[in-house]
């Protein structure tokens, strides 16, 4: 996996810093890639487009190799300096004059352990960069898949945007972004999405500023798709956070009827209102969870409830590699996982659809949480998914997976609550 000769005199000091201590924050102290890289890019604007464009790509090329990286140094704990250069010299990004230059002794010192380990040594789910338990998971689960599915998470995500049907059509969203340069195509699965083949200052734009797209996973467009969502209707986003699925739900009921934004973090709520008004929505309510009272007086009284439930986010490992660095708890995941599904089943009136979803590759928070369900709740009937969407996989659920869609992971189910329940 060599690097281009050019990328050696790319980097320079200042990028190798900022990697350095942004990998600290990131690695250390548990911060999100995305959030740590967003903060220090504001802190330091005196960084163009390629300097930030090579910190990036330095601090997600160590986090992609963060399996292999822990194997090398062993028992003894590295710091993310050590990472850094062990990864720029293993990969060939930097030959070690070049690496010397940037990082001192450093470099001599990852040299010597790059000279003593043997590549023989690693096992399958350290050569694909996935923790050991859930690399036996994925290999009981995906069988021969696993290893594609493994590869194709340590890839860079796609640019994926969502047009707002309230104010463009694809076609002329599509049309505007060419003029800016952008050249987007038409996701495959998404009749709303459209992608983008390099990352762009979006929010500079015009087609952003003025609401006609929205940053989101052509995945994430296809739980909101699975919806259904009509104009009229009473739906809830029941872990809306900061509403990019309520958004595309509202543009689906055409801004007719009534959406509720809950979630049990009100600072991720707060950031609706604002989003929904670039949009042109006017139906989006929100109220913050838990809320007894209000959940009472709505019982029953919602033709759809989606549940995006929290998860161990094992399908966004493109976008957050970080996460595989992360203990998870999955028997407390799943346990939460029910009870939130089990609160949001209350909401849906006879005949009502429930969708349950998450961005998770793992059946204990997937198929097992619905099984359950279904098991406690006679009044619910799974729904093939297909009937809404069909992305060519076989069984009642919708399976979105990097190597077969292009999508992040995700899973989701879609039910139906008896008319005489």
């Amino acid at each position: 996996m060599a690097a281009p000769s050019s990328a050696v005199t790319r980097i320079r000091a200042a990028h190798w810093q900022a990697a350095a201590l942004l990998l600290e924050k990131i690695r250390d102290d548990r911060q999100a890639a995305d959030v740590a890289l967003g903060h220090w890019f504001r802190e330091h604007r005196q960084m163009g487009g390629r300097d930030r464009g090579h910190v990036t790509a330095l601090v997600y090329g160590v986090l992609r190799d963060a399996m292999r990286l822990q194997r090398m140094a062993g028992p003894q704990p590295l710091s993310c300096r050590d990472w850094l250069c062990m990864h720029a010299l293993s990969t060939g990004l930097l030959d070690h004059h070049a690496l010397h230059a940037l990082a001192g002794d450093a470099a001599d010192a990852a040299r010597t352990r790059l000279q003593a380990f043997d590549d023989a040594a690693l096992g399958d789910a350290e050569r694909h960069n996935v923790p050991e338990s859930i690399w036996r998971h994925w290999q009981t689960h995906y069988g021969h898949e696993a290893a594609l599915l493994a590869d194709a998470l340590n890839r860079e995500a796609p640019v994926d945007l969502r047009v707002n049907l309230l104010k463009a059509s694809r076609e002329r969203a599509s049309a505007v972004l060419q003029d800016l340069g952008l050249e987007p195509t038409t996701t495959p699965l998404s009749p709303w999405g459209l992608r983008l083949p390099r990352r762009a200052a979006l929010q500079s734009a015009a087609p952003y500023r003025e609401g006609w797209v929205e940053p989101q996973d052509e995945g994430s467009q296809l739980l909101a798709l699975l919806v259904d969502a009509k104009p009229g209707e009473r739906i809830a986003d029941f872990c809306a956070g900061a509403g990019g699925k309520t958004l595309a739900l509202g543009a689906a009921m055409q801004n007719r009827g009534e959406l509720w934004a809950l979630d049990i973090a009100a600072s991720r709520l707060s950031r609706i209102g604002s989003r929904a008004q670039r949009a042109g929505l006017s139906i989006v309510q929100a109220c913050v969870l838990p809320d007894d009272a209000w959940l009472t007086t709505q019982r029953g009284r919602f033709d759809a409830v989606l549940v995006d439930a929290p998860c161990s986010a094992t399908g966004t490992w493109r976008r957050n590699p970080e996460l595989r660095l992360r203990d998870i708890d999955f028997t407390a995941l799943a346990l939460q996982q029910r009870g939130i599904l089990a609160a949001a089943a209350r909401l849906v009136r006879p005949g009502g659809r429930l969708i349950y979803a998450t961005c998770s590759l793992m059946r204990d928070e997937n198929e097992a949480v619905v099984a359950d369900f279904i098991a406690r709740n006679a009044g619910f009937d799974v729904e093939d998914a297909s009937t809404v969407i069909n992305c060519g996989d076989s069984g009642p659920f919708l399976r979105l997976l990097p190597h077969r869609h292009g999508t992040d992971g995700f899973f989701a189910a879609r039910m139906l609550r008896r008319n005489d329940t």
